[in-house]
């Protein structure tokens, strides 16, 4: 028998305030039952070190087929109930967030090359370029997320994957549809998107060019499947996170005179800056729900196999038992840590940001770029927020630049 829940994901208390609502769940318990977001039962992991261990244990699988209890249900009986075509399964299942093992490693390595440290230092002048021309056509006053953070974060990955500029509209609405979550406009959103992701693949093959969706496709064991939920995974997840980062980002320095005055003393500490920001305002805190395969213990709490289980980035990133002052941005803080990662808002173990390279680039010229253009750059009024449970998204952020 399960216990009964001791906390609900879905209440207002957790929704209104994502980030205080996981921390009050972390102070009373690293590892607890509760009702996930999805409405199931399941064990929600918050502490530091117990998110460490589901993400990096492979006995914890992104795919519940063939597991007992809740994980008999596999993805795509849960796809089909949700009114999703037989034939869009193929690409769901080719999905990079819903592999396991030897086949999310044969997919990740086709393109990991392409966000190697060294090609995404390539990038920068362009990503300087289109910075400076979003920047150029602000107004005195502007929406930070639809006017800076969303075209800047589209055009970056949109330009590395090697979708047109003409078809960057596209993306960006499909994008909303499925941020939105109405069941009735994905279903045909999908089919626009795996349709244009088919004929996009056929082009690359007849015509190479410099682009990740070229030398991924030039690749033998590369399926044309693997291609279209390749290109639909890294566009989406590439500018979706992407802008909400810079705009959580963007406000929290907005709010830190102090901080934002020591990076302007001291510029070579944005790198740093960046992942402090990613550890107390990132835009996801749910990772990917999970299933245990086997019984695990973690934080003294056993996850019998089949049990889902669903680890909270934003809580680790903010657990006092690994972090002091963990709600306070300080980018000396990761300064120290030199380039090892000092948090998980990137994800951890198998399923780490493949983009995190590119990310941490964007980011830094992004914000960098912004407040030496406009040191004085001020937040109007108070943002609006999506009351989500797994991110931290706003409708709009407004801000006024001189």
């Amino acid at each position: 028998m399960s216990p009964e829940p001791v906390v609900d994901v879905r209440d207002p208390a957790v929704l209104d305030d994502p980030m205080r609502g996981y921390d009050r769940i972390l102070a009373e318990s690293p590892v607890c039952w509760a009702r996930l977001p999805g409405g199931e039962e399941g064990w929600l992991v918050t502490g530091s070190a117990e998110v460490r261990a589901v993400l990096t244990d492979p006995a914890v699988r992104n795919d519940p087929a063939g597991l007992p209890g809740r994980g008999a249900q596999t993805q795509e009986e849960a796809f089909l109930a949700l009114g999703t075509p037989p034939e869009h399964l193929p690409y769901l299942r080719a999905s990079l967030l819903s592999l396991d093992g030897a086949e999310h490693t044969r997919l990740r390595r086709s393109i990991s090359h392409a966000f190697s440290a060294s090609r995404v230092a390539v990038l920068r002048p362009r990503v300087q370029q289109i910075v400076d021309e979003l920047l150029d056509g602000l107004g005195a006053t502007a929406n930070l997320l639809d006017e800076y953070a969303y075209p800047l974060a589209m055009a970056v990955v949109c330009e590395l994957v090697g979708v047109p500029e003409a078809d960057w509209a596209d993306w960006y609405r499909w994008g909303k549809v499925l941020v939105d979550g109405d069941p009735a406009r994905i279903t045909p959103t999908l089919g626009e998107m795996f349709a244009y992701c088919h004929d996009l693949v056929d082009r690359r093959r007849a015509g190479p060019r410099e682009d990740l969706l070229s030398e991924a496709v030039a690749q033998d064991d590369l399926t044309d499947v693997d291609a279209v939920a390749l290109v639909v995974f890294l566009v989406l997840a590439g500018h979706e996170t992407m802008a909400h980062l810079l705009s959580n980002a963007a406000l929290a320095l907005m709010r830190d005179p102090a901080q934002l005055k020591l990076l302007h003393a001291e510029p070579q500490l944005w790198p740093a800056a960046v992942r402090e920001l990613v550890r107390t305002d990132g835009p996801v805190q749910l990772a990917r729900l999970r299933y245990a395969a086997t019984d695990i213990e973690v934080g003294g709490a056993r996850i019998r196999a089949g049990d889902p289980v669903q680890a909270v980035l934003g809580a680790a990133n903010r657990d006092p038992a690994r972090f002091a002052c963990p709600h306070h941005a300080d980018v000396r803080r990761q300064a120290e840590h030199g380039a090892r990662e000092g948090s998980v808002g990137f994800g951890w173990g198998p399923h780490f940001c493949l983009g995190v390279a590119l990310a941490k680039v964007e980011a830094e010229v992004a914000l960098r770029s912004l407040f030496e253009r406009f040191p004085a750059v001020t937040p109007v009024g108070e943002p609006a927020w999506v009351p989500l449970p797994r991110a931290r998204h706003r409708v709009a952020l407004a801000v006024r630049l001189r």
